[in-house]
């Protein structure tokens, strides 16, 4: 077996074959490898490298593998991928010399042994997390096959952390059952080392033993307080063990989101990995993770801040919070966040990334001028990536804020950090350019003219730098987006006899656009969302010569953008008129075709589902504060108060009618945009699930 192994795994590891594995020796290297990597979090990257290069065992090259993978997803380069995927090979390869030599306990006596996991588990825990991380680069790599690898690890680490998670419910079912006056009853089959997930002590099941091993009490080994409250002080105590119980929640937790996450389009993909997501189950098990002052408890952390700031937030249809949600998940847990991130920043206060993990929180609780003005005065990162996704932020902050010179500027500088979309980039530089053309057309022809000039040569660059990067060996869908805009602003060019500028300048403002597609409009305040009603108004104005001769799925974009603005300012009534209107009352045939937009049709879909679940008798009751700062002009429940009944039956009828709503986007065939929508669709499904597990139907 072991040589197999070898074989299938390639080069062995010459440390791993020749070094004694010492349970004093695998602490220590634990210890300063672990601290070495965690400096990355600190913006100190000559000091993680260097103290990481002073050690050759695996768990060395595990936290090489972490810090290649930090510094590859946190800017998608090609060439930082490639490096991390050679470090996390080579990692994994060591990881797996290691855990077959620990297993053979006559060849390691001397190797560590934990009361709660079987021999080598830390080693097979490496593999996994390298195994973990290897499988996003190989997903967010260009090459289709890759990507396939990516899955196919996936499934691997699945497997071996799912396998640790039961070595602590095994650990925790004997220990119950031990103390428990009812162990006389028990099996003598249902021992340790064959009781599973699925068996269950007396009065236990297997879903709150899940919940108790997040209970666990931990020991913090250098000030010696407990980290959690829950059963015995001795629970975890040792270095490794902590390690273990740490990082598998972290990588087992994250897993579990990022499937939870996956889009219709790529369900398929689930089927060769052959399980699925569980967010809820994953979310408690990251913030488990980052209690820990450790590489991992950051990583966790940043992986929380990451999917509420990020995801949460650019999603519209989401849980309620409920009453027993004690693990404080639900929704947008905003003092548990803001503490979180306070911990973090206390922690490491010389790195930018919890600086910018500030700015997108700002952001996502509708402070964006707070947001744009903490990084635009913030110091350089030594690592280039943060500078990127600083900048970036930046360029988002300055869109959804209308600063057109700023959002331009920014997102140019964002070709030079980050080599992700420049065609993205250009584009929206140039509907800044394109904006502030049109607002100077008619009183400053020197200023319209030079704005004109840059909105050309962004517009004409974009499409020429789109399709260089790849996605699953598929464009990126801003790429296509991008090509196919510019295009139909050309052909317009030429059908009207004008130019470019003019033509783009004509239909509705492509920034409004990109901010609905950003979800821009959730982190808007009140009069940030009115002046972009006032952008939109602009194209049907007398300013506008060129409206009369606009397509028809124009005015529809117009129509989407605007019902997006009035839900985001809970003016749902006239959204879904709007929608009803001017978007559904059109065939469905007028968005197909060469050039056309047929993402509106599926898009409105949506929009339409999001203002039934925002306009519910009991959203603002179950939602935070900044999200019900807005409050809802109601349509059906204006009038009289409801009953309780009558409020009950008229949510359920809402939530129906949403759940319609989001079946025919699901379902639709491929459009513009259909991954990031997806995304979406995705999340508002899992959040009406909730709501019926919440309130079944009356029999």
């Amino acid at each position: 077996m072991y040589r197999m192994g070898s074989w299938l795994y390639g080069r062995n590891s010459a440390n791993s074959s020749s070094q004694s594995l010492d349970s004093v020796q695998q602490i220590l290297d634990l210890e300063q490898a672990m601290a070495a990597a965690t400096l990355i979090l600190n913006d100190d990257v000559e000091g993680a490298e260097s103290g990481l290069s002073e050690g050759d065992s695996t768990f060395h090259k595990t936290g090489k593998g972490v810090v290649g993978f930090i510094r590859a997803t946190l800017g998608f380069e090609q060439e930082i991928m490639r490096q991390a995927a050679e470090r996390l090979a080579e990692a994994e390869n060591s990881a797996y010399n290691d855990h077959q030599r620990v297993i053979h306990v006559s060849s390691t006596p001397n190797a560590f042994r934990s009361q709660i996991y079987d021999p080598g588990t830390e080693y097979a825990l490496c593999q996994a997390m390298v195994q973990l991380l290897a499988a996003v680069v190989g997903v967010l790599n260009e090459s289709l096959t890759e990507s396939l690898k990516g899955f196919y690890k996936m499934r691997k680490a699945y497997m071996t952390l799912d396998g640790i998670l039961k070595m602590e419910e095994r650990y925790l079912q004997n220990k119950r059952s031990k103390s428990s006056p009812l162990n006389g009853l028990a099996s003598e089959s249902n021992t340790p080392s064959t009781t599973t997930s699925s068996a269950q002590s007396p009065n236990q099941s297997s879903q709150d033993l899940a919940k108790d091993i997040a209970q666990l009490k931990i020991v913090d080994e250098n000030s010696g307080d407990a980290l959690l409250q829950g059963p015995n002080v001795e629970d975890f105590s040792n270095p490794i063990d902590i390690f273990i119980h740490s990082n598998s929640n972290a990588c087992f937790g994250m897993l579990l989101v990022m499937l939870s996450m996956i889009p219709p389009t790529f369900s398929r993909l689930l089927a060769i990995i052959g399980f699925r997501g569980d967010k809820e189950r994953g979310l408690r098990m990251l913030w488990q993770a980052s209690k820990f002052h450790s590489l991992v408890g950051a990583i966790a952390a940043l992986a929380l801040l990451g999917y509420y700031n990020g995801f949460v937030r650019f999603c519209d249809i989401i849980p309620d919070v409920t009453t027993d949600d004690e693990a404080g998940i639900e929704g947008y847990p905003v003092e548990r966040l803001s503490v979180l991130l306070q911990k973090m920043r206390a922690r490491y206060p010389k790195s930018q990334l919890w600086l910018l993990e500030e700015s997108r929180m700002k952001g996502a609780n509708r402070d964006l001028e707070s947001a744009l003005e903490l990084l635009k005065n913030s110091k350089k990162s030594p690592l280039k990536q943060v500078d990127g996704l600083q900048n970036f932020e930046k360029s988002m902050d300055a869109m959804y804020l209308h600063r057109y010179e700023e959002c331009a500027s920014f997102f140019i500088k964002c070709v030079e950090l980050n080599s992700w979309s420049p065609a993205l980039y250009y584009y929206i530089a140039g509907s800044a350019y394109v904006v502030l053309y049109r607002q100077t057309a008619a009183t400053d022809a020197t200023a319209a003219k030079e704005y004109a000039k840059q909105a050309r040569e962004c517009l004409r660059k974009a499409p020429t730098l789109a399709g260089k990067k790849r996605l699953m060996a598929r464009q990126l869908p801003f790429d296509v987006f991008v090509t196919r805009k510019v295009a139909r602003w050309e052909t317009r060019a030429k059908e009207w006899n004008v130019d470019l500028v003019e033509a783009a300048a004509a239909g509705v403002d492509p920034i409004e656009e990109m901010i609905f597609f950003w979800n821009g409009y959730s982190r808007m305040r009140k009069e940030e969302l009115e002046e972009s009603l006032e952008k939109l108004a602009w194209s049907e104005s007398d300013a506008n010569k060129l409206w009369s001769k606009q397509n028809e799925d124009e005015k529809a974009i117009l129509s989407v953008l605007r019902a997006g603005v009035l839900r985001s300012l809970r003016r749902h009534r006239e959204a879904k008129q709007i929608l009803q209107k001017k978007v559904f009352s059109h065939d469905r045939s007028l968005f197909k075709g060469h050039l056309q937009e047929n993402w509106i049709l599926p898009v409105a879909h949506f929009e339409m589902a999001a203002n039934l679940w925002m306009e519910r008798p009991n959203y603002v009751a179950a939602h935070s504060p900044s999200d019900s700062a807005l409050k809802p002009t109601v349509s059906k429940t204006s009038g009289p108060s409801l009953s309780e009944t009558e409020s009950d039956i008229l949510e359920r009828e809402m939530v129906q009618e949403c759940e319609e709503h989001l079946e025919k986007v699901a379902k639709w065939e491929s459009y513009d945009l259909d991954t990031r929508i997806g995304l979406k669709v995705t999340s508002a499904k899992g959040a009406v699930r909730k709501w019926h597990v919440a309130h079944p139907a009356a029999v």
